[in-house]
């Protein structure tokens, strides 16, 4: 048996009296059956794409609405298939996004390009959000006329969440690395301090019980000899130098207090601090004659008002200390630029060596005589910690014989 197309057709003479039939018979069963194959292929495709639960499968019609709907866009979206045909196929969409005609323009690009992808936020029948790749590839027929789309959806919620977490794991990492960086540093700060002060402060502190027993033996033997008239000078002598010592551990007391106590930030009036570092110092300024001229153009300024009250203290009472023949003049002017503050305080002084400006800052870093200049060597590393403290910067310039500079720089916010 096969599959025939036949067809017969009446034969007739000029008198139109039949006379016959002709008959043409055509073998079509090839064609049957690749016919039949084609439509069992058909149909276990689309049994196929109906079943795929890992991928929302559907078809769109030119216009964007749905004609089909498998089973994992059931899962993935919540809607049944009798919820969505027939539907735009925006209702899958964030509101923003509906808003900005966003799926009209995903089709147009697909048309245009041959697929549009991307991974973007949908939103399921519940309402919840979920992370999408979708692809859009426009389909045609034989005659290369448009007629639809198929849209291919995948869930990547969990990829997104994972990839989410690794970024804030790796942000934190990165955070605690750069913290781990920045107490590194501390450290490797404080044990330079820590050398300076097992290599200075041995000695300084030393210095001074050196001298008091010195004088206890002195008075001692002394009294052997029944010798009385230069004790009083003796204890004179030696109150002076346990006072120098007692100097020596409140100030080193102070310079490690500085950096542990919190900083206690509010709006310093600078014209009233600047004020009150003068009233402070008026004895010392009053016994040396001084010219202290301010020039202030800052309303306020950020900061500890106590630790910023020593730092102005300590640099104008060096340079009343450090002075040659002449009277001291001190001038304090201050500024704003940009977003800091800019301190210049000039005196007339005895200066410094070019090589000696970045010693003055160590802790019980003296570069004269204690007899001629008396002092513990604190006073500038303290000015140093305290801009330190508050994100500053301080630096001197200076020419021996004609007096020094130190800038201040420090933050406005």
């Amino acid at each position: 048996m096969f599959w025939a197309s036949v067809v017969i057709t009446a034969l007739l003479n000029d008198r139109n009296n039949l006379v016959g039939f002709s008959k043409i018979v055509r073998d079509l069963t090839e064609r049957i059956k690749n016919g039949e194959t084609l439509r069992q292929s058909e149909a276990r495709y689309r049994s196929l794409v109906e079943q795929v639960a890992d991928y929302g499968i559907f078809m769109l019609d030119e216009k964007g609405r749905i004609i089909s709907w498998n089973e994992g866009a059931k899962r993935i979206k919540g809607y049944t298939s009798e919820d969505v045909i027939g539907k735009y196929f925006s209702i899958f969409y964030p509101e923003e996004d509906i808003l900005n005609d966003k799926p009209a323009m995903e089709l147009r690009i697909a048309k245009m390009e041959g697929k549009y992808e991307e991974e973007g936020w949908r939103i399921r029948k519940d309402g919840s959000r979920f992370w999408a790749n979708v692809v859009i590839t426009p389909v045609y027929n034989i005659e290369n006329g448009l007629v639809g789309f198929s849209k291919v959806t995948r869930d990547l919620t969990e990829r997104k969440k994972n990839e989410q977490a690794l970024r804030e794991s790796y942000e934190s990492y990165r955070q605690l690395v750069a913290e781990l960086s920045v107490t590194n540093a501390e450290l490797m700060e404080a044990n330079k301090e820590l050398e300076q002060f097992t290599a200075i402060v041995s000695h300084d502190l030393k210095e001074p019980v050196r001298t008091v027993k010195s004088f206890l033996l002195l008075m001692e033997k002394t009294l052997d000899q029944g010798q009385y008239q230069n004790i009083r000078g003796y204890i004179g002598k030696s109150i002076h130098a346990s006072q120098r010592m007692q100097d020596l551990i409140d100030n080193l007391l102070y310079y490690s207090q500085i950096s542990r106590s919190p900083l206690l930030k509010e709006d310093v009036g600078v014209e009233n601090l600047l004020q009150e570092v003068v009233q402070n110092l008026s004895a010392a300024i009053e016994k040396s004659n001084a010219n202290i001229v301010i020039d202030n153009q800052v309303d306020v300024l950020p900061g500890d008002r106590v630790q910023l009250l020593q730092l102005f203290q300590n640099i104008v009472a060096n340079a009343l200390k450090f002075t040659g023949e002449e009277s001291p003049d001190v001038t304090i002017s201050c500024c704003n630029e940009h977003d800091r503050v800019k301190f210049i305080i000039t005196d007339n002084g005895i200066g410094i060596d070019a090589q000696d400006l970045e010693k003055i800052f160590e802790v019980f870093r003296r570069l004269n005589l204690s007899q001629q200049y008396p002092g513990t060597g604190v006073g500038l590393a303290i000015c140093k910690k305290v801009v330190e403290r508050h994100k500053g910067e301080i630096w001197a310039e200076s020419v021996p014989g004609k007096g020094t500079t130190f800038f201040i720089i420090l933050p406005r916010n």
